[in-house]
């Protein structure tokens, strides 16, 4: 019984199985950038919303201004190239993925948790042989160009 309690306690057991709640619409824990929402982004984020419904395509679409990711770098020492969104200010109560997110909190800006932070090679791994997710349309789509509400296929 007493080796069965030790192997139980040395097992490696996911600290984030669930993911992580939201704490009245912000991350709950650590260093998080917080940046103001571009226009272009604002719209990136309205078509991801409304066109991001296969979840067998990636949900890695939202990218940094380059102003944005050189303000991240600096804090980090490196930028993801893409994130997966999630809003709590359009009432998500938490994250689900834990590699390379935003939170949109509010209207104007969004938040981006530090540990949640993952390189681009190591996060691609994880998004294509891990996940098996498969390029997503919406990466290339340009929200500009597309004036009917209609979602690229």
């Amino acid at each position: 019984m007493r080796a069965f309690l030790l192997l139980l306690l040395l097992s490696p057991v996911p600290a984030l199985a669930d993911g992580w709640t939201f704490i009245i619409g912000r991350f709950p824990d650590g260093k998080v950038t917080v940046f103001k929402l571009t226009t272009s982004q604002k719209a990136q984020l309205d078509l991801i919303r409304r066109c991001h419904t296969d979840n067998t395509k990636t949900p890695f679409l939202f990218t940094l201004t380059p102003q944005q990711s050189v303000a991240l770098k600096r804090e980090v020492g490196f930028s993801p190239d893409r994130f997966a969104v999630f809003e709590s200010f359009r009432g998500d109560a938490g994250v689900d993925i834990e590699i390379n997110v935003i939170n949109r909190f509010s209207e104007n800006e969004f938040e981006i948790p530090h540990k949640l932070l993952t390189r681009n090679h190591e996060a691609h791994d994880w998004e294509t042989n891990t996940m098996g997710w498969l390029p997503n349309p919406l990466a290339k789509a340009n929200p500009s160009n597309i004036k009917d509400g209609s979602c690229p296929r």
